[in-house]
Order: C-alpha cells, then structure tokens, then sequence
C-alpha cells in the first residue's frame, strides 16, 4: 500500500475540504506524522531522584558577566529577571544569554560560556541560548545543568584535575550524559536544535504526543574529554583529533564520532568586525542597558521591535520569542511598517514550535483565546509554520491551496500563505502582495498569482 499524501495529509484533506466550500472557512483538515522517536535517546542513564523540597534557594553558580547579560526565570515564576555581575545562581533558575556571557559553579570547577550564532554561521540556525540549573546527589558530579537550546560551552576551572558535568537534554533531567573534561582548561562545546521535519503536518486533536526531530552537536574545543552515555564512553580529543559528536533524535542511530582536522568555523567567537555583527552586538547591548536600568521588558522590546533599525529590530523578536511573549509578538505583527518584522517572526514562530514537544499546541490555544481565531483558522495557522514534503511539493493542490489562503479573512494565514508561495515559486516574488493592504488591493496581487501559477499547475522551483 502506498504511503503518502495521497492517504492523507495536506493535499488530501485540502482536496476533499475545497470540493465543500471553496474554503470558505479556511477549513483545512490537518494532522502530524509520527516518526521522530522519542527524544532523549542518547541520555539513558537515571540519575537518583532529589525528593526534598528546598525551603529556600539552592545557589550553585554565580555570573561572571557585565550586569545585565543574562535573564532569569526563577522555579515557579513566569516573569524575567536580569542578572547582576557576581550575582548567585540557583536551582531551578532558567538562564537565557549569549554573545559570549559566562557563569561559574561555585567552586571555579565548571565554567559555562553561552554562545548563540549571532554571526549565522552555525550548520543549524540558533535564535537564543537557554539552559536550567538542576539540583543533584552530592558527590555524584561538579554540576548539572539541563540543555534547554542553542550553544554552550563548558569548560574546566580546576586548576588541576578532571571536572564532570551532567548534562541532561530539555525536560528529561532524570535522562543525562556525563561530560568528563580531564585536564584544566578542556572545553566542549554543544548545540542543540529541535524542529519540524518536511511534511509534517499539525493535528489539534492528535492523542499521540509527536515529537519534532533534535539534532545534537558536541565538538572539543580544547584538551580531551570523555563522554559517557548508557555504558559508553566516547573518547574525545581537540582537532587534530576525534573532535566531533553528532546524534540525529530521528534516525534511531547511535552517535556518530568525526575526526577534525581544525575547529569548525561556527565554532569560534564572531568577528566583531563585520558591520552587521558590530550592529547586531549593539542592538543587544542596547537592550540588556534598558531593561537591566529598570524599563519594563516589554517597553523595551516593543521599541526596539518598531525602530527603524533593522538589527534593533532582529534582535527584539528573537527576545520576545525567547522570552514567550506572544500577545507582545502579535501587538507588533499589527502595528509595524517593516516587512522583515513578518518575516523574522514566521522564521521565529517555525523555531518555537520546534523548541520541544507541546509548543505547537500551546501556539494553538494563543490563537484561539490570543487572537480570536476559530479552531480551524488557528489549526490551518500552525500547519503552516511547517514545511512541506517533495511529494507535496508536486501537487497542484499544495499551491492551489496556498494561493486560496491568500484571501483568508485572517491576516496571519494570510501572510504565512505568501511567505511559503514567496520561497516556493521564485517568478512571483515580482508580484506585489501585502497581506495587511486593503482587500480591493490584495485581490488584484491574488489573480495574478493565479494567473502564474493556474489550478492544476505546478510551476517551476528554483532551488538556491
């Protein structure tokens, strides 16, 4: 039996939904396919279960950066805090950073550099660092810490001797790996990145938790190191040596070790030289000195977010996504005159939703309650932060659908739809389509895309 979109999925249920009523209700059937396996894989071994409930706060590190440089959400709350230079850490606190912040256990043994890709330059596209401080048995390591996403490095303090680190993945903090770095000054890097694979497709009714795909990175930088995961220790070196670590949450594979030769480019600090980095960096800074000198977070944003700088712009709505303030996304979807707001939001959004299993639900529930939308208008919205598959891609119906999307009553669906049409049929991008302009307006820019691209048709892709 043949499996494909044929039997369900995007093309189909259009098929079946524009027979009804044109989509008149945007009414499109959507559900997710199963196939990444459940995450954690690669951290099998249980760490003893901390049952005390701490009285108080738990410290365990204390930051090494300028005032300002890091944000925290302490256990239980939902509101952010920036964090002070020397201030102490504790359990339980999730830390948000980058650009090169650095925090320390206590003792000086771990050392913990957060790194992001503010130069672009990493083999997977990060949009903010985040990690939570997690208690553990005394004894059993120097520190824990649960990887949430984006990069760190971590690196030994002792000024002789080996330093471990349990470093669990999202959620999981009973599944780890033991991070071994045998002489002072061994440092490891790792990056964690979770998303959508091609052709998946969103179910709001979906009783089966589907998990997006994670990829994971660790390369030694420097020294040795030793990483040990369900009874196997990986021996590591810095270039020229067995470096790299690579793990693929989908393809059920053991880790994969690499020798390098050199360090990987994406693996070294940006080069504060170039003018977009330089720019970026000061828009961040700009940020970090409001908010720290006590303007609310969200003042802060929303400025930065309507300014007519561009890199202010980037660096806000990685923040608001970072930080989970969809209603301020959305007040800044509505009022900004910048189309690359649109687009760093959708590309944002498409991050979000892959950040770990739940998210798109949650997504779900904001554009209903959020933003008013029905349960199909909010399903069809977070379907299509989603990309489609090479067999979807040759359907007539995929386009036909899109294009339809194009006069949705909704102005997200209505942007989605253009963003996916804009990468997809490259000879359109000369048609003039603002999902926010007046109907009279964007009905002209719809038939000319149906003109482009008639039903039935499938036009030519470029792939850049």
């Amino acid at each position: 039996m043949r499996s494909s979109i044929f039997g369900s999925g995007f093309v189909s249920r259009y098929r079946s939904v524009a027979i009804l009523a044109l989509m008149a209700s945007m009414g499109l059937g959507v559900m997710y396919s199963s196939g990444a396996d459940r995450f954690g894989q690669l951290f099998r071994k249980k760490r003893p279960v901390v049952v005390e409930q701490q009285a108080s706060k738990v410290p365990v590190a204390r930051c090494l950066s300028k005032d300002g440089s890091m944000l925290r959400q302490e256990s239980g709350s939902n509101s952010w805090k920036t964090v002070a230079h020397n201030e102490e850490l504790n359990v339980g606190d999730l830390i948000l950073s980058g650009m090169g912040s650095q925090f320390e256990t206590l003792d000086g043994s771990i050392k913990v550099t957060f790194r992001g890709d503010i130069a672009g330059t990493s083999p997977f596209p990060i949009r903010e660092t985040a990690i939570r401080l997690v208690p553990g048995k005394p004894g059993e390591a120097d520190f824990h810490l649960c990887f949430e996403r984006g990069r760190i490095e971590i690196s030994n303090g002792r000024k002789e001797g080996s330093a471990n680190c349990h470093v669990s993945l999202q959620d999981e903090e009973d599944n780890f790996s033991e991070l071994k770095l045998n002489e002072p000054g061994s440092t490891c890097t790792v990056e964690i990145i979770g998303r959508w694979p091609k052709g998946t497709h969103f179910d709001a009714k979906a009783k089966d938790d589907v998990n997006p795909v994670y990829e994971l990175i660790y390369v030694q930088m420097k020294g040795t190191a030793e990483i040990s995961d369900e009874g196997i220790t990986h021996q590591m070196s810095a270039p020229p040596g067995p470096a790299m670590l690579t793990w693929n949450s989908q393809a059920g594979m053991p880790p994969v070790k690499t020798k390098l030769e050199k360090l990987p480019e994406w693996t070294l600090p940006p080069d504060i030289t170039n003018p977009e980095i330089r720019a970026r960096i000061q828009a961040t800074m700009k940020f970090r000195d409001e908010f720290f000198g006590g303007k609310p977070m969200d003042q802060v944003l929303e400025s930065l977010a309507l300014s007519d700088d561009i890199h202010a712009r980037f660096v806000a709505v990685n923040v608001m996504l970072a930080t989970d303030q969809l209603p301020l996304v959305y007040k800044v979807v509505g009022e900004t005159k910048h189309k690359d707001v649109i687009d760093n939001i959708i590309i944002g959004l498409r991050h979000w939703i892959g950040r770990k299993p739940g998210q798109d639900k949650k997504l779900h529930q904001f554009m209903m309650s959020g933003r008013n939308y029905s349960a199909k208008q909010a399903e069809i919205f977070v379907d299509l932060l989603h990309s489609f598959s090479e067999d979807e891609l040759r359907q007539p119906e995929t386009f036909e659908a899109l294009i339809d999307y194009l006069e949705s009553e909704r102005t997200g669906i209505r942007g989605l739809a253009h963003w996916h049409l804009y990468r997809l049929v490259p000879k359109g991008r000369s048609i003039d389509f603002d999902p926010t302009a007046p109907a009279d307006k964007r009905k002209v820019a719809v038939d000319q895309w149906k003109k482009l691209v008639p039903k039935g048709k499938i036009p030519p892709r470029t792939i850049d």
